[in-house]
């Protein structure tokens, strides 16, 4: 009777930690694509122009259907606009990694720097709503991550169409 117990229990805490390891994995990529849509959107709703391109401390970024590159009005610390200065924002992917990198401007109050937003990244897709990124006025960002617990793919799938709050046509 006892073996049984004993061999119940192993057993019990194997299927436990299964499902333990599978919830993880889950968690991890669902928050993952969570977190960057999170992100797309505080950058895409305040954001007043999808660029071409911009330089990043000698970087250039170019939007594409993987990479979005955005301007928006730069804010002091009671959330006024501070006339004629513009924060800038690169959304990219490098394998299996999503990067936000920010260029703020003088004064404003987001902070410039690199941050991973992914480290389960499957696939990134941003469509716009004009070939001319200067008439862009929506993003559609699509997001899959993926992670592998004991041969088993685990996935998550976002996808959202925002739109720029602030955009202006561009004289």
């Amino acid at each position: 009777v006892t073996v049984m117990a004993l061999i119940a229990l192993v057993n019990l805490f194997l299927v436990f930690n299964s499902i333990y390891g599978y919830q993880q994995a889950f968690i991890a990529t669902a928050g993952s694509a969570g977190n960057a849509m999170t992100a797309f959107e505080t950058a895409i709703l305040p954001a007043d122009h999808v660029l071409t391109s911009h330089s990043f401390s000698g970087t250039t970024y170019s939007s594409s259907a993987t990479v979005l590159v955005l301007e928006m009005p730069a804010v002091d610390s009671s959330g006024n606009v501070i006339a004629g200065t513009f924060d800038y924002v690169a959304f990219y992917p490098s394998a299996a990694i999503l990067y936000r990198r920010i260029l703020a401007g003088a004064g404003s109050t987001r902070v410039s720097g690199l941050k991973q937003l992914s480290t389960t990244l499957n696939s990134l897709s941003f469509s716009y709503n004009d070939v001319d990124f200067t008439k862009v006025t929506n993003v559609t960002a699509d997001i899959q991550t993926q992670a592998l617990f004991k041969q088993q793919t685990v996935q998550s799938h976002l996808s959202e169409q925002m739109y720029l709050r602030n955009f202006q046509p561009l004289l």
